[in-house]
């Protein structure tokens, strides 16, 4: 059973990847140039088909995560005018876990050899055919995640040779997101990241010949009653960053985080801070339904995506730096 507590759902876009004589760069051009494409039919409606194919031809491996598409035909659907996709997955790591299917029969679900466990998780990609760059929204779990498995196996549905590289991803986050979590969290620690060489810390060679470089992380905590918002973030970073361990001084840090706890579900989360802000998860639960088993209901989950979806065409989303 999964903790509905733990369930979040992630957003990327999906960027198309011209090469450098390809002057055309829009979804468009890469269905015109996909073989088996028709182009008397909806494009839209083409590429429908196009994508269903690639991740329902039985489960999909890779490296030790298997999925496919759920064989409920009510779980998944598509807008041509709109132009979404969206539907559930089922999979997640081989070999161990709940519910399992073969993975040579999508059908049946016992404790068979060769199995992978069969975790539910919806996806939702709006892309039209005139612009080079799709949104994807993907839920997960507290755990383990197929979230990278899928992106990868999608992204190279938008490979052509000779005129675009594999698509490529980059997560980020709805404005009303950020903002939301923003207004009702206080900073609880920030860290700082940084490599040193054993010869600046110390010239005792006891010291410097047990090894060359040390990784340390430092943990600065605010303590008493306080509440430290998150607009206090430069303030706090200006002042820690000029402090100095021997000669390694934290603005050298080679990461630098924040930690926010959200004052009403007392939940945490830990953000880079490469421009100085913070990116929070966007955790479902108290926004849709779950079901006996932690599942979310998908179709509230479809219309919390058709929300956020109109604040991304309208460009208000941060990008959110790779940790």
């Amino acid at each position: 059973m999964n903790n509905p507590e733990s369930v979040k759902l992630e957003v990327f876009t999906i960027a198309l990847k011209p090469l450098s004589n390809n002057l055309n760069n829009t979804l468009k051009d890469v269905l015109l140039n996909t073989p088996g494409i028709n182009p008397a039919n909806n494009l839209f409606s083409e590429f429908v088909q196009v994508f269903i194919n690639h991740i329902d031809s039985g489960y999909t491996e890779l490296r030790n995560k298997a999925f496919t598409l759920s064989t409920d035909i009510t779980e998944y659907g598509f807008d041509t005018t709109d132009e979404n996709v969206w539907g559930v997955l089922k999979g997640g790591s081989k070999g161990s876990g709940k519910t399992k299917s073969p993975l040579t029969n999508r059908e049946e679900e016992e404790d068979l050899e060769g199995t992978v466990i069969n975790d539910k998780y919806f996806f939702y990609l709006h892309f039209p055919l005139e612009s080079n760059v799709g949104y994807l929204f993907f839920q997960i779990y507290g755990g383990a995640s197929i979230r990278g498995e899928f992106i990868q196996h999608i992204a190279d549905l938008f490979k052509i040779s000779g005129k675009y590289n594999k698509a490529v991803p980059h997560p980020i986050l709805p404005n009303c997101i950020r903002d939301e979590f923003k207004g009702n969290s206080k900073i609880i620690e920030m860290n700082y990241i940084t490599n040193v060489l054993s010869s600046s810390l110390t010239e005792e060679t006891a010291f410097s010949n047990l090894c060359d470089k040390y990784h340390i992380e430092i943990s600065i905590k605010p303590t008493g009653s306080n509440t430290i918002t998150p607009d206090k973030v430069p303030v706090l970073n200006r002042i820690f960053s000029s402090l100095a361990l021997k000669s390694a001084r934290l603005s050298d840090s080679v990461k630098k985080k924040v930690v926010l706890q959200n004052l009403a579900t007392k939940k945490t989360s830990k953000f880079e801070l490469d421009t100085h802000d913070v990116m929070p998860r966007i955790y479902l639960n108290g926004r849709v339904n779950f079901d006996d088993n932690g599942i979310p209901n998908f179709s509230e989950l479809k219309s919390f995506c058709d929300s956020l979806l109109r604040e991304l065409i309208e460009g208000h989303y941060s990008k959110i730096e790779r940790q």
